[in-house]
């Protein structure tokens, strides 16, 4: 599992992952905001920009994200638990958060399918992308610990 890097580690993930949704929902509404904006109050501003409550709910929806990776993915709360577990737990958790988002702030049509069907896919392509980020992440590292652990044995 994770070090312990504390409040100033928690904070530094939680804005460099609402720096990133904030990067690319501002895209976004360029590109879609205009014929979006009847149909999300994430759009409401249109082409313009995002507005300062869709911003709070973001680093709101974040920052609690931020929670459950650190009670799921470290031993800090949760001693023992298998890591495919964790993980599971992990992004059950996070989809129900977004789903309580989604219907409290009007995020999208809760009715409309092809809406729901767009949530998924874009998650799922997310959680693809971010694990598969993690696996490089964490093969480079164990190639720095196998190699600094063959420059110590050589030196013994």
């Amino acid at each position: 599992m994770e070090k312990k890097k504390g409040i100033l580690g928690f904070l530094s993930q939680t804005f460099m992952l609402f720096g990133i949704i904030v990067l690319l929902m501002s895209i976004f509404a360029v590109i879609f905001g205009d014929s979006a904006k009847q149909v999300s109050t994430i759009f409401s501003l249109g082409s313009k920009g995002l507005s300062i409550g869709t911003l709070i709910q973001f680093l709101s929806a974040i920052a609690i994200i931020c929670v459950l990776r650190f009670v799921f993915m470290t031993d800090t709360i949760i001693k023992k638990m298998p890591v495919a577990l964790r993980i599971i737990l992990m992004f059950t958790s996070v989809i129900m958060v977004i789903i309580g988002f989604v219907f409290a702030f009007g995020w999208f049509p809760v009715t409309e399918v092809r809406a729901w069907l767009m949530f998924l896919i874009s998650f799922a392509v997310s959680c693809a992308v971010s694990t598969f980020i993690s696996v490089i992440a964490e093969k480079q590292e164990n190639k720095k610990l196998e190699e600094a652990l063959r420059r110590y044995k050589e030196k013994q």
